[in-house]
């Protein structure tokens, strides 16, 4: 296998990254069967922190209501707090702080 056809997997963030959606599901009180447009086993595998690709998390970020965004770093928070909101808004950098790279 070549490099350019290496998979990069993150199995911490993906567990992380579902659990907060799954979190803003239930706040939302929706089902995983009733994810506009995804399949419950979709739901599921995002939310336990399945391998998916990129246009399928999207997806289900929007189904929730959500974007997916890139911020400067450390400016999650600023941006999210001048943003209305349904649950409290998670600054990403903070929640990833052990997987940063040491320098």
């Amino acid at each position: 296998m070549s490099d350019t056809q290496k998979r990069i997997k993150n199995p911490e963030s993906l567990a992380r990254l579902g659990k907060q959606l799954r979190r803003r599901r239930e706040q939302s009180g929706i089902a995983q069967g009733n994810v506009f447009g995804m399949r419950q086993a979709t739901v599921s595998k995002i939310e336990n922190g399945g391998d998916v690709t990129l246009d399928t998390f999207v997806s289900y970020a929007a189904s929730l209501g959500l974007e997916v965004a890139l911020v400067p770093i450390g400016q999650a928070m600023a941006r999210s707090a001048s943003l209305p909101t349904v649950a409290k808004p998670v600054d990403l950098l903070t929640e990833f702080s052990d997987l940063i790279d040491e320098r």
